[in-house]
C-alpha cells in the first residue's frame, strides 16, 4: 500500500467518526431555525404577556357577563389568543424534535390545555366554557421559576403521602379515644363527627370552646386535646413544610443538570465543528502531496532537452 492510498484509508476513517456524532446529535435536538426562534427573551415575553393579557380578558368577561359592551371583542381575542399558543406548540415541536418534545411533561402539559381549550370553544354546551380559564394554567409552564416550585412538588409527592399516611393514623388514633371518652358530646358522637372536630382542633378553629365544653365532662380533657395539637398540628403537619422545603431546595440542583448538559451539547457541536475542519485539511494535504507526485513523475519522466 501507497503513502497516497495510507493516508486516503486514514482520513475516510477519520471522517467517519464525526459522521457517526453527527447523526447521534440529530437525535436530540430539531431544526436550529426554529430554536432560534423559540430560544430567546423576546419569545418567552411575547407568550408571557399573552397568557397574561388573555387571562385578563378572561376575567373581565367573567365578571361583567355577555351584557358587557366588549364581550364579541373578547371572545374574537380568545380565538386569536387560541391559535397564537397553538403556533406555539408547533413552532416548540419543530424546535426541539419529537422525540424531546414529547419526553417532556411540561408539552404534553400545554397539549393538553390547548386540547381542552379547543373543547371550551363548542358552543353548544354552556359549562365547557368554564374550560378556557385552564388555558392561565399556562402561566406556571411559561415562568421558569413557577415550573421549579411545581417540579420540587411533584418530586416531594411520596414524602408527603408518607407525612399524610402518618397524620391519617395519628387522626384515627385520636378520635377512637375522644368516641370513647367524651360519646356524649355531639362533637364526637361517632367516628366520622369526631374526624370533623379534630380536623377543626388542628386549624384552631373552635378550640378553646372545645376543650371547655369536654372540661364539663371530664376534668383531664385538656390533655388528650392539648396532645392532639401538639402532635398533630405542630409536629406532623409541619413535616409536610419540611419535605416540600427539601424538595425546592433540591430543585436548583437538577436545573443545573439540564444547564450543564446543554453545555456539552454545544461542545459537542464545536467538537464535530472542529473535526469537519481537521478532515477538511488532511483531504486537502493528501491532494497536495499528490499534485506533487504528479509533477514530480512528469518532471522525471520528461525528455531531455536537445
Amino acid at each position: 500500500m501507497t503513502d497516497a492510498a495510507a493516508s486516503a484509508e486514514g482520513a475516510a476513517m477519520g471522517a467517519q467518526a464525526p459522521a457517526r456524532r453527527r447523526a447521534k446529535r440529530k437525535d436530540r435536538g430539531g431544526i436550529p431555525l426554529f430554536r432560534w426562534l423559540t430560544r430567546n427573551v423576546f419569545w418567552d415575553t411575547f407568550i408571557l404577556l399573552c397568557i397574561v393579557a388573555n387571562a385578563a380578558i378572561l376575567g373581565y368577561d367573567a365578571h361583567y357577563g355577555e351584557q358587557s359592551q366588549f364581550h364579541d371583542q373578547i371572545e374574537l381575542w380568545n380565538m386569536y389568543f387560541l391559535w397564537i399558543f397553538t403556533a406555539e406548540l408547533v413552532l416548540e415541536f419543530f424546535a426541539q424534535g419529537p422525540r424531546r418534545y414529547f419526553s417532556s411533561g411540561w408539552n404534553w402539559f400545554d397539549i393538553i390545555v390547548i386540547g381542552l381549550s379547543y373543547i371550551a370553544v363548542n358552543p353548544a354546551i354552556s359549562a365547557l366554557r368554564t374550560l378556557r380559564v385552564v388555558r392561565v394554567f399556562r402561566l406556571v409552564s411559561a415562568v421558569p421559576q413557577m415550573r421549579r416550585v411545581v417540579e420540587a412538588l411533584f418530586s416531594a409527592l411520596p414524602g408527603i403521602l408518607a407525612s399524610f399516611a402518618i397524620l391519617a393514623v395519628v387522626f384515627y388514633i385520636a378520635a377512637v379515644m375522644g368516641t370513647t371518652l367524651f360519646h356524649d358530646d355531639p362533637g364526637f358522637s361517632d367516628l366520622g363527627v369526631a374526624m370533623l372536630s379534630l380536623f377543626a382542633l388542628s386549624q384552631f378553629d373552635g378550640w378553646g370552646d372545645t376543650i371547655q365544653r369536654l372540661q364539663g365532662q371530664n376534668p383531664y380533657a385538656w390533655i388528650y386535646v392539648i396532645g392532639f395539637t401538639i402532635i398533630a398540628a405542630f409536629a406532623v403537619l409541619n413535616l409536610f413544610i419540611g419535605v416540600i422545603v427539601e424538595a425546592v431546595q433540591a430543585a436548583p440542583q437538577e436545573e443545573i443538570k439540564e444547564e450543564i448538559e446543554e453545555v456539552q451539547e454545544d461542545v459537542e457541536d464545536i467538537a464535530i465543528a472542529q473535526e469537519d475542519a481537521a478532515v477538511v485539511q488532511a483531504r486537502i494535504l493528501e491532494e497536495v502531496r499528490a499534485l506533487r507526485a504528479e509533477v514530480a513523475a512528469l518532471r522525471g519522466g520528461a525528455a531531455p532537452p536537445a
